[in-house]
């Protein structure tokens, strides 16, 4: 049996000259027989490209014939009652704390005691679980959707990390995610979770500060690599389980006591 489409998309992979064209991307959307757009930003509004707020997609979605809805349970945010946060140095068990503010979602440096979003956490939370449970009564009436973010690389956004792959543990026998992206020659194409994973994992093993750590140096006396202090059954699932917390690392939220931070605004 063939399995069903799930598709996401960020919308600055349509940045032009004159902001986002959301004509194109719907376009797009209906060449992949998309039903609906579904947003998963946790708050559907952006002050950079006013023109990807809720209220502009709807009207775009209705003249495209492929509706808008918003699906805030599957945002990347979390309010400090959820227990979804840990702390930075129980995440990652290497030392390269501070974090600079530069690499960090919400722009502030991070510190080994800081508590931010676990996503692992975060994919058996109760709110997040209602977001998937209303992907699965989608793909039960034998709609498709495109789970869109900002982000245009899916490498960097949590519509990858932390929905979609949580969509094909669940669903995966009936249910794949293809992540809507442009090639080298700038043709509109997709790529899959697995792909996705070893994009990754290539990405932050030619990070300098990641070669500086010498994970796979082996000890002279105990005989044991830096990367054996990771979970897996063997190398590869190592090697998994690092570039997992080192991408929750550079991208968990925060923990805040306030849930009106403006700066949520820009990072979806």
């Amino acid at each position: 049996m063939d399995k069903q489409k799930l598709y996401t998309i960020g919308y600055t992979l349509f940045s032009g000259r004159n902001g986002i064209d959301t004509d194109k991307m719907f376009e797009t959307l209906r060449n992949y027989n998309v039903s609906y757009l579904a947003d998963v930003r946790s708050i559907p509004f952006s002050k950079q490209h006013p023109q990807c707020n809720s209220n502009c997609l709807k009207s775009v979605g209705t003249r495209f014939s492929v509706p808008y809805i918003h699906i805030p349970e599957l945002g990347a945010k979390a309010s400090p009652e959820q227990d979804v946060f840990s702390k930075a140095m129980d995440i990652f068990f290497d030392d390269i704390f501070p974090v600079a503010a530069s690499k960090r979602p919400e722009k502030t440096e991070l510190r080994r005691d800081d508590e931010i979003v676990d996503f692992n956490k975060f994919r058996n939370d109760d709110f997040f679980l209602q977001g998937i449970k209303r992907i699965e009564n989608a793909y039960d009436k034998n709609y498709t959707l495109a789970l869109m973010c900002s982000e245009k690389d899916p490498i960097n956004c949590h519509r990858y990390f932390l929905v979609s792959r949580k969509i094909e543990q669940v669903f995966g026998e009936w249910i794949e995610v293809e992540h809507i992206i442009k090639s080298e020659n700038e043709e509109i194409t997709t790529i899959t979770n697995k792909e996705l994973d070893k994009l990754l994992s290539d990405t932050i093993f030619k990070k300098e500060e990641v070669k500086k750590m010498n994970l796979l140096e082996k000890d002279l006396f105990s005989g044991e690599a830096k990367i054996d202090n990771y979970f897996g059954k063997d190398y590869q699932e190592k090697v998994q389980d690092f570039c997992d917390r080192y991408w929750n690392l550079m991208h968990g939220w925060k923990k805040s006591d306030n849930n009106n931070n403006n700066k949520f605004e820009e990072y979806d």
